[in-house]
């Protein structure tokens, strides 16, 4: 999808949400499918330059990327008294 920004704008566009799999084009902009659960876009068609405040950086791409790692994003959700740095 050419138009993802992988984090550079608070917009769909940016959002690792913001579905790699799941879009359509009907003559118009690109619209991808929302895939936060907790979005109130979620499980609806958006287009790049959508908001919500469930915008989430999508520096590593989509969560649904293909051959994207499954647990890219789990290293932003560790305890911050994590001293060695690996997962749980």
């Amino acid at each position: 999808m050419s138009d993802r920004t992988y984090g550079e704008t608070q917009n769909c566009a940016g959002c690792r949400y913001w579905s790699e799999m799941i879009a359509r084009c009907n003559g118009g902009p690109v619209e991808a499918m929302c895939i936060n659960y907790v979005s109130p876009n979620n499980m609806k068609y958006t287009t790049a330059r959508t908001t919500c405040k469930s915008w989430a950086s999508g520096h590593l791409g989509a969560v649904d990327e293909p051959g994207q790692d499954p647990r890219a994003y789990d290293v932003e959700h560790l305890p911050s008294d994590d001293t060695e740095g690996g997962a749980l």
